[in-house]
């Protein structure tokens, strides 16, 4: 190694073990992995400097494989550094902060682009006691949120920043989440720009996922006199899935002091860990990436950042390795689907579930179901009462790509105009239901149905013996318009709409209320899982599926009904008490339908205790069948009979004593 210029240093050789840079007493351990290459420049800086505080050549002598290393005794708090190989100056790869990309949404001039760094973080944050929450799956209500767009309009101080997510902890709490999966932030470019421009440094020119269809408009665009402004310049990626990340840096734009976006992220985990809330990411995986990079960057947020989970897109990296890591035993793992027989051989049980599949089976034949579709009932019923094996699933109506809740019983179509792509973008199957209006309507009726369609849409997720996952600003009615693709829109559109939150406060009463009969009843989330048998003895199966007829399933295509009973027998309260029991009555149809209650042992009876529909009274039934009204969800808890329980308070009553 040799030091360039006239700047005098201390440099030692460095341990090539850790790539990246790490603080270690006086010195800064600098490790970049660059193949076919024989001499690497380190250029270090002071902060935004635009030359070179000194430089550092790494030879032969300073490579081990293809990682060269050096230690340099540099600990200033305001370094920022960039490597050179061949000419090429580049980010590194594993930095932990990137110097230059903190206002959202900007794009970079060309000197700007050439001013980006790789900032060295010595920031220390204090954690204190904070432990993972270390919730199972089997007790998860998930909640998906755009860090930026969950509070560009909320009433934070912090607005579209980690902070903000963290000013709303008491919210999520209070709403019944114990566990957020955040979109996209480790640091990428949201400037998506069609044209090739040659000028932009290597080290940050994405290549950002389009469709053919984009492309094709792109090209047509360049010629087209009427074409969209936005389409002939660049638009934003406001999800921020794109083709190039820093795995390793939390996104600079979600900070309000970008410098300090790892401070920041931090105090978001803690905040959230605090009230018993788990912070999962999504990791866009872009084809090609090093798959011993992507262990090492879910290590690193895994200790450095106190994460707890992961929702990866698998088909790019080795389900196998992940799923394997030791490291990563204990962290939650989504992905589309696992091999659970070669990760788990000869019937091995894991002493804790964390992988669960996260994929649209239950959102789409939920919502074909709910719309009244023939031949749903079976399907809809089986991924009621599905859970894997040995791993979990996540059970959502809405994700981020298609229409929120409000909108799938707004619109029958997608309404993507503001995309600038002619309305070609999004997906044109979305199984959703306008209730008889497209668009915004004042009619009672139609008001109505719809506030019905969503509540039995939440109903069957949190009925579901899977994870169910509500998307940011569902619970109140937020609205994209009818665009079911607004992966470019970083405004209103696609923003969380808190002031629906005002109007709508019976709907988020209402995913109150679920959460919470949730919380309290296992049977409803029964870690034991589901055999569909009666493997106690105690009369009745652990779970079984019904029709308006007790104890016989429909199979016929024109059934729109289903009846589910949860036996509570096999569920525990506490270690020795037993949960109450649960039958749970679906009616799609369009009109009012007659159900048969299954009868109860022991001189136990129900009563209703949820229902979508407004009309049902909530209360003992007094009849062994249920007149259930149009497109509702209803569900009946047991209890003891009063009587019976009189009599045994008196066989049971001790003498009064002399």
């Amino acid at each position: 190694m040799k030091v360039l210029g006239d700047y005098k240093i201390t440099v030692a050789a460095g341990d090539p073990s850790v790539l990246g840079t790490t603080v270690s007493g006086k010195y800064v351990n600098y490790a970049v992995a660059v193949p076919s290459v024989s001499e690497v420049l380190l250029h270090v800086y002071d902060g935004e400097g635009r030359t070179p505080l000194y430089t550092i050549r790494l030879g032969e002598e300073d490579r081990y494989g293809d990682i060269f290393s050096v230690k340099v005794a540099d600990t200033a708090k305001d370094r920022t550094y960039l490597y050179e190989a061949k000419g090429e100056r580049f980010l590194d790869p594993y930095s932990k902060l990137v110097l230059g990309r903190g206002v959202f949404g900007h794009k970079l001039s060309q000197k700007e682009r050439r001013s980006l760094r790789s900032l060295v973080a010595f920031h220390d944050f204090s954690w204190q006691e904070d432990r993972h929450p270390a919730i199972p799956y089997t007790d998860m209500v998930l909640y998906k949120l755009h860090v930026r767009g969950f509070t560009m309009e909320a009433g934070v101080s912090h607005k579209g920043t980690y902070l903000g997510v963290a000013e709303k902890a008491d919210y999520l709490k209070e709403l019944g989440v114990n566990a957020v999966l955040l979109m996209p932030c480790t640091e990428f470019n949201e400037i998506d720009e069609p044209e090739e421009n040659e000028d932009i440094p290597a080290f940050f020119s994405s290549t950002f996922y389009r469709s053919s269809t984009y492309k094709n408009m792109v090209e047509q665009a360049s010629t087209e006199a009427d074409a969209p402004e936005d389409v002939r310049k660049y638009r934003i990626n406001y999800w921020g899935y794109t083709n190039h990340y820093f795995f390793f840096a939390p996104k600079a734009g979600y900070a309000s002091k970008p410098e300090r976006a790892d401070a920041e992220f931090k105090t978001m985990v803690k905040k959230l860990h605090e009230r018993g809330i788990e912070v999962l990411t999504e990791m866009n995986i872009p084809v090609g990436t090093n798959r011993c990079m992507l262990v090492d960057a879910l290590r690193f947020w895994v200790k450095e950042y106190h994460v707890d989970g992961f929702r990866i897109n698998l088909e790019q990296t080795d389900p196998l390795l992940l799923a394997g890591d030791p490291y990563l035993s204990g962290t939650k793992l989504i992905g589309w689907g696992w091999d659970i027989p070669a990760i788990y051989p000869k019937d091995r049980v894991p002493t804790t579930v964390t992988l669960a599949e996260f994929h649209d089976g239950f959102r789409t034949d939920a919502r074909k179901f709910l719309k009244g579709d023939e031949g749903m009932a079976g399907a809809f019923a089986s991924r009621v009462i599905r859970r894997p094996d040995r791993s979990s699933v996540i059970n959502y109506i809405t994700d981020h790509n298609g229409f929120t809740l409000n909108d799938l019983y707004m619109y029958d179509v997608k309404h993507n105009e503001a995309n600038g792509e002619r309305g070609l973008d999004g997906s044109d199957y979305n199984y959703g239901w306008n209730c008889g209006s497209e668009g915004p309507d004042r009619r009672k009726r139609i008001r109505d149905l719809r506030l019905k369609m969503r509540k039995n849409a939440f109903l069957a997720m949190f009925l579901s013996q899977g994870v169910p996952m509500i998307l940011a600003g569902d619970e109140f009615g937020n609205t994209q318009d009818g665009n079911n693709n607004a992966y470019c829109q970083d405004n209103p559109v696609g923003w969380v709409s808190w002031k629906e939150a005002r109007k709508n406060t019976e709907l988020t009463a209402f995913v109150k209320r679920m959460a919470e009969l949730r919380a309290k009843h296992p049977a409803l989330h029964n870690p034991l899982g589901l055999r569909g048998t009666d493997y106690l003895s105690c009369g009745c199966p652990d779970v079984s599926v019904h029709s308006k007829t007790a104890w016989r399933p429909d199979e016929s295509p024109y059934n729109r009904s289903v009846g589910i009973l949860l036996g509570g027998e096999f569920a525990l309260r506490g270690k020795a008490e037993h949960d109450d029991s649960f039958y749970l009555i679906f009616n799609m149809y369009w009109e009012e339908q007659v159900f048969e209650i299954p009868h109860l042992s022991g001189g136990r009876t129900w009563k209703v205790v949820l229902a979508s529909d407004p009309g049902m009274k909530e209360g003992p039934l007094t009849d062994a069948r249920l007149a259930v009204a149009p497109r509702t969800i209803a569900v009946l808890q047991s209890e003891e009979n009063h009587v019976t329980e009189q009599l045994k308070r008196k066989k049971t009553k001790a003498p009064e004593a002399e």
